[in-house]
């Protein structure tokens, strides 16, 4: 059986967050605990926020992988995203196989609206179930990626962003193929006070932003 596709995200946000020198590592850690509440963690509205709660427990076991033998979450997808999508479907997926359950009865449609985070979710399930993956949609996502190394998150987006950079790292690794260098994208979005922005555009970061940012560190590692 393979590795659940989670345990591999996280792989890759370790790798990501051993990157970091002691001193940024510090400081992602005293952002990420900024956030937290006596419930929960919050969004970037500074409400408690129980999707937000998945990005910071996760984050923990990163940070102390001891936790990991501990860490229950319960994965779902926001309801801002539409039950029925692809990304609801993948939420699916990643608790079925959580759960260590085959996910054999989980339905991977196609997306009717191409985006970066859409094709992602597409692409790493079919892989991760044994099925081909489709060259055209490969080939719609490399062409996302800027000069910079960042991807946009559509044909239509103005600039690059994090969360799309992080999962069509993640996801083109998965797969087997090369993509540009990113890292220069990815450190211009680290914050000096810990976390990472969204985009060059933003000047905020909360624990789901600091989730793709070391998941795009761990994905762009050569290795």
């Amino acid at each position: 059986m393979k590795m659940p596709l989670l345990y591999k995200v996280y792989k890759v946000l370790r790798t990501g967050w051993k990157r970091l020198t002691p001193e940024a590592q510090k400081a992602l850690r005293d952002f990420v605990a900024s956030q937290k509440t006596a419930n929960g963690y919050v969004n970037a509205g500074g409400l408690e926020d129980t999707y937000y709660e998945q990005f910071g427990r996760i984050l923990e076991a990163v940070f102390s992988p001891v936790r990991l033998l501990c860490m229950t979450i319960h994965l779902e997808v926001p309801e801002t995203r539409g039950r029925g999508t692809v990304y609801a479907q993948f939420f699916d997926f990643l608790e079925k196989e959580r759960r260590l359950r085959r996910p054999k009865d989980i339905e991977i449609s196609v997306p009717k609206v191409l985006t970066t985070n859409a094709v992602c979710c597409l692409l790493s399930m079919r892989h991760q179930v044994g099925l081909p993956v489709d060259k055209d949609h490969v080939d719609w996502l490399r062409q996302r990626q800027d000069v910079s190394g960042g991807f946009y998150a559509s044909e239509q987006a103005p600039v690059p962003d994090l969360l799309s950079t992080a999962v069509a790292l993640f996801t083109l690794r998965l797969i087997g193929v090369p993509v540009k260098d990113a890292s220069a994208f990815i450190q211009a979005h680290w914050r000096c006070g810990g976390g990472f922005s969204p985009s060059v555009l933003d000047d905020y970061s909360d624990v789901e932003y600091v989730f793709y940012g070391l998941m795009a560190l761990g994905a762009s590692c050569k290795y």
